[in-house]
């Protein structure tokens, strides 16, 4: 059977015919070649996929339609699966990256290629119906920033002009802008992309529209997860921030307190810290002194008139009311805004303790010729009132020496009036003398004697100086000076106090005058003679309880000149009692405001006849102690008590 028999026989039988084995130099069989389609060559529109070689037997029109529906689908599942590897490999870029201005840049430009758009935007939430730009193409890059405030109750994707009346669409719209599509997460809208007409004047087909929807929604996540990521950034950005400027502070206080408590190193060095730490060249510091504010530090102001300007009475004045740190363009204060802005003042920080203003900080600008934001304003506040601390420390310890060096002084002034007092009562024989002085302050104002004329005769002096401490004691000193000069036994006792009230009127001013009670004891023969210069006057008891009252004399020296004085005398018997007393002693105050009084004196004085007088003393002290008891002292207390042991 030949080859074509075998042919025929295996097309009878339904079985492949088999190929007869080749022997050596027998030819090969002929093998025809297989037409493959050509993708290439594929007819848009037409269904058809490319030529085909007549023999494979397509016959008629009909049969080329039938099969056109398959080729159809076959082209939009392969447009499909063309358009979601787009869609995933976007997706993957978006993911792939934190960075929020990249996201966006491959979220605006990735469509704008696809599609042919000239222009877009995108803007991105930034508080309530606040949007911002954040990147563009096609439009002016000056308006990168610009906020628009966008209230967009159902974010759907549409075109602006069915936004008619809304003032954002229409400045979307005048930049070219015609499309939004909302950037939606959890119903939240993170954000806007604005596209413009396409390049090739064609309208967005449905599938366009879905493709930019399932774009943003991919996005979205992108996006929510970039800008928490930036938040996070600028959270550590901000701490990081704070704790070079809390080491920042920390150094620049050490740096303050060892200034050695020296105001003027303390405020060279908070300018040096704040022209180095905000790149300022011109700095003035004022601190405020007994009300005022005076100028301590000028770096950068020169110019005559600029510190003619700084040191005007009425400028300083204006510039004590600022309490709070303001930059000079916001000061209400049109007079004081022109002053400052004129002199190039760009911010003013008060320095503040205890809410107090303590003293004020001037700025110049920048050098970068920057504004000062906020984390500067409070930086060089934190540092100022840190200075002001340094300040107040230096004032305290200032006002502690000189309180110390007062004090000094004080002792041994006091130490210089106590030993102007008598050191002892002297011995007169049937009679008997004491006396006591507590001073308010270290010094005083009151003052006693006693001191021989003759062999028989004592003066005896009480006198309260108008006022207290030192200027009083001085008085008192003066007093006492003129006292033992002018006693002399050829002199009468009229005439010595005379001249005392001339001296002191001579010497004094009109706010200073002396009270004062001069006694002339005769220990011979028990007589008083008695001269009261506008004094408290002094009690004469007897020894049945009885007294009266030491009156006689003139008005109180130093007030007028030439004033005459007259005396008296009285003749002391048995257990008769002098008890003479400065206002110290009558006008003590209880904490209810009650005085002591002269009646309390006279109840203690009767009630202590029997006493002794150094006892008297300690007894009418004692009273007057309890009865101003929990109240401060507010004047001196003296006290001279004279007693009659005649037989």
């Amino acid at each position: 059977m030949d080859s074509n028999q075998d042919s025929k026989a295996g097309r009878r039988t339904g079985k492949p015919a088999r190929t007869p084995a080749l022997t050596r130099g027998d030819a090969p069989p002929e093998v025809r070649p297989r037409t493959y389609i050509n993708r290439s060559q594929m007819h848009r529109g037409t269904g058809v996929r490319g030529t085909r070689p007549s023999h494979l037997g397509y016959r008629d029109g009909g049969t080329r339609r039938r099969n056109n529906v398959p080729h159809r689908l076959s082209r939009e599942l392969d447009e499909r699966i063309v358009e979601l590897q787009a869609l995933f490999d976007v997706s993957r870029a978006l993911n792939s990256s934190l960075q929020l201005k990249n996201i966006l840049d491959t979220l605006l430009l990735t469509p704008m290629g696809k599609m042919m758009i000239g222009k877009g935007v995108v803007l991105l939430a930034r508080g309530e119906k606040r949007f911002v730009i954040e990147t563009l193409k096609g439009i002016p890059r000056t308006h990168i920033g610009q906020e628009l405030e966008i209230d967009l109750a159902q974010p759907t994707t549409q075109f602006l002009h069915e936004l008619e009346g809304e003032p954002w669409a229409a400045l979307l719209a005048k930049l070219g802008l015609r499309l939004i599509v909302p950037i939606l997460s959890n119903s939240r809208c993170l954000g806007i992309m604005v596209y413009s007409n396409k390049s090739n004047e064609q309208n967005y087909a449905p599938n366009d529209l879905e493709y930019l929807n399932s774009l943003a929604n991919l996005a979205a996540t992108a996006v929510e997860n970039a800008l928490a990521y930036q938040q996070r950034d600028e959270a550590n950005r901000r701490l990081d921030k704070k704790n070079q400027a809390l080491n920042t502070l920390f150094e620049i206080s050490n740096e303050l307190n060892s200034a050695q408590l020296e105001v003027d190193k303390i405020v060279n060095v908070l300018a040096y810290a704040l022209m180095g730490e905000l790149m300022v060249q011109r700095c003035l510091i004022f601190t405020k002194e007994d009300g005022e504010l005076s100028l301590r530090v000028n770096k950068g102001f020169r110019g005559e008139a600029e510190v003619n300007a700084f040191q005007d009475e009425g400028f300083k004045n204006r510039l004590k009311q600022i309490s709070q740190p303001i930059l000079t363009g916001k000061l209400v204060e049109d007079d004081l805004r022109g002053i400052l802005q004129s002199h190039g003042v760009m911010l003013i920080l008060p320095m503040l303790h205890q809410n107090a203003v303590r003293g004020l900080v001037l700025l110049g600008e920048k050098i970068t010729k920057a504004d000062f934001l906020d984390d500067d304003v409070e930086f060089s506040s934190t540092l100022c009132n840190a200075a002001v601390i340094s300040l107040e420390n230096a004032r305290l310890f200032q006002e502690t020496l000189e309180k110390q060096k007062l004090e000094e002084e004080l002792a041994i002034a006091r130490e210089i009036q106590q030993r102007l007092l008598p050191k002892e009562a002297p011995l007169l024989g049937d009679f008997e003398l004491a006396a006591l002085n507590i001073p308010t302050r270290q010094v005083g104002g009151d003052y006693y004697d006693y001191f021989p004329i003759d062999n028989d005769r004592y003066l005896i002096t009480i006198a309260d100086v108008s006022g207290k401490g030192v200027p009083a004691a001085l008085l008192m000193s003066n007093l006492q000076a003129t006292l033992h000069a002018m006693t002399t036994t050829d002199v009468p006792f009229e005439a010595i106090v005379f001249r005392i009230n001339n001296f002191v009127y001579s010497n004094t001013t009109l706010d200073k005058f002396i009270t004062a009670f001069f006694a002339i004891f005769d220990r011979k023969n028990g007589a008083i003679t008695t001269i009261s210069a506008g004094h408290n006057p002094p009690y004469l008891f007897h020894a049945d309880g009885s007294f009266e009252t030491l009156q006689e004399g003139g008005l109180l020296m130093g007030m007028f000149p030439n004033a005459p004085y007259k005396s008296e005398t009285r003749q002391l018997q048995s257990g008769d009692w002098v008890v003479m007393y400065t206002d110290g002693v009558s006008e003590a105050m209880s904490v209810d405001n009650e005085e002591f009084g002269e009646k309390r004196i006279e109840a203690i004085v009767r009630a202590n006849l029997n006493n002794t007088p150094a006892g008297m003393v300690d007894v009418i002290a004692g009273a007057v102690k309890e009865h101003t008891t929990g109240a401060p002292q507010s004047d001196d207390i003296t006290l001279v008590v004279l007693r009659c042991n005649c037989k």
